[in-house]
């Protein structure tokens, strides 16, 4: 059985089609014994992903959750508890699938050693504009380093971990149950459990053709607050400890290796423009990365939960 895990908060407009992309069994290839858990703390989105999953009358296949509004790994750690399947999938309400994505997003789960699968996120946003234009790059050079720190496995389509690693996206992942000791205030939740699932002895693979289609920050405000949780999330797993079996995968120093990329990525000058502004863009954003966790010693805010709404 598999169970489907929605983390999703103020999204009312997306789960819809989040769902759809996933309990469409032709569209997605999800085995027939499968559960939709929706976590939300607010109503509009509790409401809009109850009518989704009326009109595909799934009756005791969906359930809902509503958290105490503690963040996206509280939210995480409810659903753990209330999930039944052999295998779980973790996307955002945010967010949609492409076809087949379901099916293979769990073919690596044939290898008894697997014990995560990270889906290939790419961005839905248009590349004539600047942020557009980073969305592409930044993900397209994630795909870059998951498919460069695995291995291809033999006749597959998936690659395997094995010396070195990259964490999942926790835009489209998929665990094997077990005990997964998510603590509620982990600001990179994907990150973290792709650590404890290495330190367990199981490997993490790749599925990069199964896509999930995902809205990234359209504004610097917006694109800031992200980063420095998403990538300033780092910081706080190497104060937990976690990084035991391997070393920590994102830091400044090792974003730097990627230069080349970045300036080979750009396809006419305006793009290569825009490479050029991302430089001093992650320069700031290590800065920020710096000042809140190491000086200021921030930790998951106080709402729990954070909008960023030019990704809505």
């Amino acid at each position: 059985m598999v169970s489907v895990i929605i983390a999703s908060f103020k999204e009312p407009k997306t789960i819809g089609r989040c769902i759809s992309s996933i309990v469409n069994r032709k569209y997605s290839g999800i085995p027939a014994s499968f559960e939709i858990i929706q976590v939300s703390p607010d109503a509009a989105t509790l409401n809009a992903g109850k009518k989704e999953a009326n009109k595909y009358r799934l009756g005791k296949k969906y359930i809902q959750i509503k958290d105490p509004k503690k963040g996206k790994p509280y939210a995480l750690r409810m659903a753990f508890k209330k999930a039944k399947g052999d295998t779980f999938i973790l996307t955002d309400g945010d967010t949609y699938f492409e076809k087949d994505s379901v099916k293979k997003l769990l073919e690596p789960f044939e290898n008894e050693k697997v014990g995560g699968v990270s889906g290939r996120p790419v961005s839905q946003d248009k590349k004539d504009n600047m942020y557009g234009y980073w969305g592409h790059l930044l993900s397209d050079s994630a795909h870059d380093r998951r498919v460069n720190t695995k291995k291809l496995a033999k006749d597959k389509e998936y690659y395997i971990s094995g010396k070195t690693f990259f964490p999942m996206s926790g835009y489209i992942m998929a665990v094997r149950n077990m005990d997964i000791k998510l603590p509620s205030n982990a600001l990179s939740d994907d990150a973290y459990i792709s650590y404890f699932i290495r330190n367990k002895g199981l490997e993490v693979a790749y599925a990069p053709k199964a896509i999930c289609y995902v809205k990234y920050p359209t504004n610097f405000k917006d694109y800031l607050k992200q980063k420095v949780r998403s990538i300033g999330g780092f910081t706080q797993l190497k104060q937990m400890g976690i990084f035991k079996k391997d070393k920590q995968s994102r830091s400044f120093w090792i974003e730097l290796k990627y230069t080349g990329f970045v300036l080979k990525y750009a396809k006419n000058i305006k793009e290569f423009i825009w490479s050029l502004f991302l430089f001093p863009t992650r320069l700031f954003t290590w800065i920020a990365i710096f000042w809140e966790r190491s000086i200021l010693k921030k930790d998951m805010p106080k709402s729990g939960w954070e909008r960023i709404e030019s990704t809505k």
